[in-house]
C-alpha cells in the first residue's frame, strides 16, 4: 500500500481545512470563535484593496525566463510593498512569467493558482504550458507568490530540517520555532497580500480583466481575489475547493471516510465482505492503537491512532484499494507488519527543493490566515487553556471512526498547529473575508466525489458562499479533478473562455477516471 502525499496540486504542508462531508456530518465549527481574525466590512475591504493597488509603488524589472515556455513570453521581477497597508514599508521581489495569447490577440487574462500554501508554480511550469496553449486567445499570467519558488522562497530550519511529518506537540513546537526564526516579516505572508501583488502586476502590464483558476489552496486565493476585486474578476474556477469560512478541526475529512469507502467498495469490488465489515475493522484498529500504540522501527514516532487516520486519508482514495483492505484485515487480527511498514514510509519527509516547496511559507500563511480554535491574541497559557476547553466540548463522534484525541494527533488535523505561533499583525482589510456572501461573480466549483483533501461538503460550502455558482461533482476523482478527468478539464477551460455556468450534472455520466 503506497501512500503518496502530494501530486501537482496537493499541498505538502496544508493547514486545517473545512467542515464535514458526504453523509451525516458533525458541525464542529461552532467551537471556534477567534477574535484575532475579525474582518473589515466587504465594502471597506474592496475600497481599501483598490486604493492600495492604485497607490502602491510597484516596479517591474525584466529578467531571463530560464523556463521551458514559449519564446514570446516575458519574465521579470515585481518589486511590491511588503505591507500593502503601509506605503512606507520595505519591499519584496515577486517573480512573474507572462505567456501571451498564442493567437496573437488577447481577449482576456487567465491567472492560475497553485496548492500549498507554499508550492511554487514555476517549479511545475511544464504542466501549465499546455494549459495556456489550450486557451489560444488568452494571456496567461504565472506568478510565484511571495515566499514561494523564485519569489525569494521562505525558509526556516525548524521545518526545513525535519525528517518526519510531525503532529501534536512536536508539530506545535516546530511551527512556533519557525515563526520565531522568520522574525517580524512573518506578518507579510498572507493570501490577500499575494493577491494584491498579482493584481498589481496585471495592472502594470495593462492586461485584460482576469479569469481565475485555483487548485487546492489555490482555490482560497481565487476566492480571496474575487472578494477583493469583484468588479475586475470575470469568473473563477475552484477545483478541489475549500471555503474561506473553514472548520479548524478539519472534521470534514474523517466524516467523509465512510462514504468514500462505500463508493470505492461499490466501484472496485475490492471489499468482498462489504464496506461495513471494513469499517468495523478500521474502528477496531483505531481503538486498539488509542489504547496501545505500536513501536515503529527506525522512526521517532509510534504507530498511533492519529498516524493511522493520516494513512487512511490518503489510502482510501488511492489506486490500490485491495491492498488497503488486506492491510486493514491483517492489522485487525493483531498483526501490524504491513501497516507499520506503510506508516514508516508515510511519515518520512522526502527530500525537497525549497524552490519548489516552502514549508515555512505554508506555516506562515496558515497561521496568519486560517481560523484557529483559540485566540491568537492571547498569551501561550490562555491559548492552551482555551484549546483544552474546546477539545473537551467536542462530541465523542465529532470525527467519525476516530476519537477526538486520535484525530487531533493526525498529520492533517492542524487546529493546534499555530498554538505557539507569535500573534499575527495584519490590517483588517487584508484578512480573509469570513462569514459573508461572495460577490455576484460566476464561480465554477469542481470536486471529485472521493476527494479526502477537500471533501464534498466543504466544496458545497464554498459554492454556497457565492450567489452565482454551481458545483460539478466528478465521479471517482480524488483531490483536484483537472489532471484526471477529461470532462472536468474541458468544463474548466470552456468556463475560462466564456464564464457561463454549466449544469451541476455536467460530468455525471463522464467516464470514471482510471
Amino acid at each position: 500500500m503506497q501512500i503518496t502525499r502530494h501530486n501537482l496540486f496537493l499541498p505538502l504542508a496544508a493547514a486545517a481545512l473545512i467542515l464535514s462531508a458526504c453523509g451525516t456530518a458533525t458541525d464542529t465549527s461552532g467551537s471556534a470563535s477567534p477574535t484575532t481574525h475579525h474582518d473589515a466590512p466587504a465594502s471597506t475591504r474592496v475600497e481599501a484593496a483598490e486604493r492600495m493597488v492604485r497607490d502602491g509603488d510597484v516596479s517591474l524589472t525584466s529578467a531571463p525566463c530560464d523556463l521551458d515556455i514559449p519564446d514570446a513570453s516575458t519574465c521579470g521581477v515585481a518589486e511590491v510593498p511588503s505591507d500593502w497597508s503601509s506605503p512606507d514599508s520595505d519591499t519584496k521581489d515577486v517573480f512573474y512569467a507572462l505567456i501571451p495569447a498564442a493567437s496573437g490577440r488577447s481577449n482576456g487574462t487567465v491567472i492560475p493558482f497553485m496548492g500549498g500554501p507554499g508550492d511554487s508554480i514555476t517549479a511545475v511550469i511544464d504542466r501549465f504550458v499546455p494549459f495556456a496553449a489550450s486557451l489560444p486567445d488568452r494571456d496567461t499570467l504565472i506568478v510565484d507568490v511571495r515566499g514561494a519558488g523564485r519569489s525569494d522562497a521562505l525558509t526556516c530550519a525548524a521545518l526545513d530540517e525535519a525528517a518526519e511529518f510531525a503532529a501534536g506537540d512536536e508539530q506545535v513546537r516546530q511551527v512556533g520555532e519557525c515563526g520565531r526564526q522568520l522574525g517580524e516579516h512573518r506578518h507579510d505572508y498572507t493570501t490577500a497580500a499575494s493577491v494584491m501583488d498579482i493584481e498589481a502586476i496585471r495592472r502594470a502590464f495593462d492586461l485584460e480583466p482576469p479569469s481565475l483558476i485555483g487548485f487546492s489552496y489555490g482555490t482560497w486565493m481565487a476566492q480571496a481575489y474575487t472578494h477583493l476585486f469583484p468588479d475586475v474578476v470575470r469568473g473563477a474556477v475552484l477545483d478541489g475547493a475549500f471555503p474561506i469560512d473553514q472548520d479548524p478541526w478539519a472534521a470534514d475529512v474523517p466524516n467523509s471516510f465512510e462514504s468514500v469507502l462505500e463508493l470505492r467498495c461499490e466501484r472496485t469490488g475490492a471489499c468482498p465482505d462489504g464496506a461495513p465489515a471494513v469499517a468495523a475493522d478500521i474502528q477496531a484498529i483505531a481503538a486498539a492503537l488509542a489504547a496501545q500504540p505500536v513501536d515503529l522501527a527506525g522512526s521517532d514516532q509510534d504507530l498511533t491512532e492519529g498516524v493511522f487516520a493520516s494513512i487512511l486519508q490518503f489510502a482510501l482514495q488511492g489506486e490500490d484499494l485491495a491492498t488497503v483492505i488486506a492491510t486493514v484485515e491483517q492489522a485487525a487480527s493483531g498483526d501490524y507488519e504491513m501497516l507499520s511498514a506503510v506508516a514508516s514510509q508515510a511519515l518520512r519527509i522526502p527530500a525537497h527543493d525549497a524552490s519548489a516547496v516552502s514549508p515555512a511559507l505554508g506555516a506562515a500563511v496558515s497561521c496568519n490566515d486560517y481560523v484557529a480554535p483559540f485566540d491568537l491574541a492571547d498569551d501561550d497559557a490562555a491559548r492552551r487553556t482555551d484549546l483544552d476547553r474546546r477539545i473537551e466540548e467536542l462530541p465523542a463522534d465529532a470525527f467519525g471512526w476516530f476519537s477526538p484525541g486520535g484525530w487531533l494527533e493526525s498529520s492533517w488535523e492542524q487546529g493546534d498547529m499555530c498554538l505557539d505561533w507569535p500573534t499575527p499583525n495584519t490590517a483588517p482589510e487584508l484578512r480573509a473575508p469570513r462569514n459573508e456572501s461572495g460577490p455576484d461573480v460566476p464561480v465554477l466549483v469542481v470536486n471529485g466525489d472521493i476527494d479526502l483533501q477537500t471533501p464534498l461538503v466543504g466544496a458545497k460550502k464554498a459554492a454556497d458562499a457565492f450567489p452565482n455558482s454551481v458545483l460539478v461533482v466528478v465521479p471517482n476523482a480524488a483531490h483536484v479533478a483537472y489532471p484526471v478527468s477529461d470532462c472536468a478539464a474541458a468544463l474548466e477551460r470552456a468556463f475560462l473562455l466564456d464564464p457561463t455556468l454549466p449544469t451541476a450534472d455536467a460530468c455525471a455520466d463522464a467516464p470514471v477516471p482510471e
